[in-house]
């Protein structure tokens, strides 16, 4: 076997690797961040029919609801149980609220959801409901620009709920089982807990809580200031319908699988969803953000954990500074992936370089090693000797063509994982067909000119008839493998495959010493 099918072997066994740890790995100082004494906000009262919308049996027909907009977030509060019926990022035009449903719920007597009176204070929202002589009050304070603080106040009620048991919306609905692998539920007391794999139903959870998050891929939903909350319930939901509305008839919703090369991105994820049980009063933070690494840490409470990408998450970080900077000049994250491959194949020529003429050497020398083999096949110790003597003579180093590549390895771990997760990429386009590098590329363009570039290349570098078969069947499995990635990956190797076909043809002809 050539050096070259060897390369094109540990490549291979790269990808592998990648798609084994990718699956397996789904298996401080506090300070609050600073908060304005009044946002700009624009807060809209209308009457909302409920009656209309697939929620579950024990939602009133009839509420009103109050639209609160500010620059970050818009907010459309509901007055069947003082409840969240629209929770938008502006930024990223998402509504993390699923359709048709409502989150931080307050329900009484176990089942019973009341419809509140509301009442306008400024940035606050007032809801009220007289219930046997007692006045339920529920407060939501808009003077957060990522969220809101919502405060409850419910005497003579042992054990009130706030449900968010429909769990969090599928907001990318182009990839929706990529968006599924990465739903996840998090707790901060001491450290940072992911409960996603204890949750098989339902988890009863009663040890002290700084914090709870809901996550998807992209966006993470925090509830802060739970030390004194008696117990959180934790579901895990249906994929394509809340747990709340299970018995309610509707269409289902298709979770896109993803073909063969990218068994990790079948729609196998799972959504999660909450309930928050506490005595009289509940007085939380909620906060609605991007998963992004650098906005996270900046509030110090331990977000940045659920993004910090484990072992390769440092080497990670840095590769997007790269990106962040490559955009900063150009406005747009293709270029700045093109340009990043330019400077990946610039850094590691030398190294390339050496491993080129390694795998040129070895296939000069085929004929005697073959020569020596059968001469000493009955004797391995002495068949050693003369393979050593013969690197020797010709000063060939056997490991030359894979030792540039384990260098490498670090960095393609890291930038798989930047590439597929980065929220920088979600909706980012490129050019033509490519408008949205965080998809695969609709056309397969890509992934078909990345197996053409391999193939000429590996024809142009390997001299062994008998291999010929195996330089063409990878190209091809390797397209298999790719079909399915994100386009930003896809464009990646694409740009990559044809700096190091330029490479092999430089060096061939002698160029760059």
């Amino acid at each position: 076997m050539s050096d070259r099918v060897r390369t094109a072997m540990a490549f291979l066994l790269i990808i592998v690797i990648l798609l084994v740890w990718n699956l397996l790995s789904k298996s401080q100082k506090t300070i609050e961040p600073t908060k304005p004494d009044r946002l700009d906000t624009t807060i809209i009262k209308s009457p909302s029919a409920v009656k209309d919308l697939p929620v579950s049996a024990t939602m009133p027909e009839h509420a009103d609801t109050i639209v609160i907009d500010s620059p970050e977030i818009s907010v459309v509060l509901s007055t069947a149980g003082a409840s969240v019926k629209e929770f938008y990022l502006k930024k990223y035009d998402v509504n993390i609220v699923p359709e048709g449903e409502y989150l931080f719920v307050s329900r009484l007597n176990n089942n019973e959801i009341p419809v509140y009176d509301s009442d306008i204070s400024g940035d606050s929202i007032v809801f009220t409901y007289l219930y046997k002589g007692n006045t339920y009050r529920k407060i939501y304070y808009f003077n957060n620009p990522h969220g809101f603080r919502l405060k409850t106040d419910m005497p003579n009620i042992a054990d009130q709920i706030l449900s968010l048991k429909a769990g969090l919306r599928i907001t990318e609905e182009k990839n929706k089982g990529e968006d599924l692998r990465h739903f996840n539920v998090y707790v901060k007391n001491e450290q940072v807990e992911q409960l996603k794999k204890k949750v098989k139903d339902k988890l009863k959870y009663t040890a002290d809580v700084d914090w709870l998050a809901l996550r998807t891929k992209y966006f993470v939903l925090v509830i802060n200031n739970l030390n004194i909350i008696n117990t959180i319930n934790f579901y895990k939901l249906l994929k394509d319908s809340p747990k709340a509305t299970a018995d309610i008839e509707v269409e289902h919703i298709d979770i896109h699988r993803a073909m063969f090369g990218c068994f990790y991105m079948r729609g196998g994820g799972d959504r999660y969803g909450a309930e928050i049980i506490g005595a009289e009063t509940i007085d939380v933070e909620v906060l609605l953000l991007p998963i992004k690494y650098s906005e996270l840490a900046k509030f110090e409470r331990g977000y940045e954990k659920m993004a910090s990408g484990g072992i390769m998450g440092p080497i990670s970080r840095i590769i997007l500074l790269i990106f962040n900077l490559f955009y900063s000049i150009f406005k747009n994250y293709g270029f700045s992936i093109v340009f990043f491959a330019i400077l990946i194949k610039t850094v590691f020529f030398p190294l390339a370089r050496k491993m080129i003429l390694s795998q040129q050497k070895m296939q000069m020398i085929q004929p005697e090693l073959k020569k020596i083999q059968k001469k000493y096949k009955e004797d391995p110790q002495r068949l050693n000797q003369e393979m050593m003597q013969l690197y020797k003579t010709y000063k060939v180093n056997p490991l030359g063509g894979c030792l540039p590549l384990l260098i490498q390895m670090p960095i393609f771990f890291a930038l798989y994982q930047t590439l597929i997760a980065s929220i920088e990429f979600r909706q980012a386009p490129f050019i033509f067909w490519l408008v949205d590098l965080s998809i695969k590329d609709p056309t397969y363009v890509l992934p078909i000119s990345m197996g053409v570039i391999m193939l000429v290349q590996s024809l142009m570098t390997t001299l062994d008839p008998r291999q010929r078969f195996m330089v063409i069947v990878m190209p091809i499995f390797m397209v298999f493998i790719f079909l399915n990635f994100p386009s930003g990956l896809q464009l990646y190797w694409f740009s990559y495959n044809i700096l190091t076909l330029l490479e092999h043809i430089i060096t061939k002809r002698g160029g760059i010493k």
